[in-house]
């Protein structure tokens, strides 16, 4: 089976990306400013719309404390950061402005592309039953955020969409074989736990609160036996 929906997103990403820096230079600051905000709440809505459809609540906090625990005790964030910035510096990519702020925030794009709940819920959904409406809507949204991100981050950004395929097509693939494995109130969990971490995401591209996502991404792991432990007892 050919992963359509996904290579659909990845080519809209392609596209928004590297149309938004070849108008870098045209597309003023004014404009970005409040259409990142824009973005970032867009991604707070779509967060919540997630969170709403858990099944045990218990468990995906538990999963949100143990994986930000994991998260912070193995540094993800710094150790994603260097290997960005080993990849940006040997493709010759340039960072204009500061290189902090600039591989925070290509951090934060990163995840939002390739480990965002409702990519990945809609690639196992797409993977389980073909149903590739999830990321056709996601596609819709991700072509503009691209081209925004784009305008910001340069051609660097293309840098992410390997990874992104690799990731979302093994959830694609891996979905067929967890079918009989998984029940509705562990996708439930899963789901709501990436909404969770949609939020953060959504909170950090908008520039109301800065939080390490990187590091809340063991969570999405976790979750998994946490809900199917919690449906033994409830």
């Amino acid at each position: 089976m050919i992963p359509k929906g996904i290579l659909i997103d990845c080519a809209c990403i392609f596209l928004g990306g590297n149309l938004g820096a070849a108008l870098k230079q045209a597309v003023p600051k004014k404009i970005l400013d409040p259409m990142n905000v824009i973005f970032g709440l867009s991604a707070i809505a779509i967060g919540i719309l997630s969170l709403i459809k858990l099944s045990f609540l218990p468990a995906v906090i538990l999963a949100l404390i143990l994986g930000g625990l994991i998260g912070e005790l193995l540094d993800l964030e710094t150790l994603v950061k260097n290997l960005f910035h080993r990849l940006i510096t040997r493709f010759r990519f340039s960072i204009q402005g500061d290189r902090e702020a600039y591989l925070q925030f290509y951090l934060i794009v990163a995840v939002t592309f390739c480990a965002s709940g409702a990519n990945i819920f809609g690639a196992i959904t797409e993977g389980m039953s073909g149903d590739m409406t999830v990321l056709l809507s996601k596609a819709v949204m991700d072509i503009f955020a691209a081209t925004i991100f784009g305008a910001t981050l340069g051609r660097a950004m293309n840098l992410i969409l390997p990874l992104q395929l690799a990731i979302l097509c093994a959830f694609f693939y891996g979905g067929q074989f967890l079918m009989p494995l998984v029940t509705q109130e562990m996708l439930n969990d899963f789901m709501a736990a990436g909404g969770l971490l949609t939020i953060v995401l959504g909170l950090n591209i908008a520039k109301i609160k800065q939080t390490s996502a990187v590091n809340l991404l063991p969570a999405l792991v976790i979750v998994w036996p946490a809900s199917w432990l919690f449906s033994l007892f409830f």
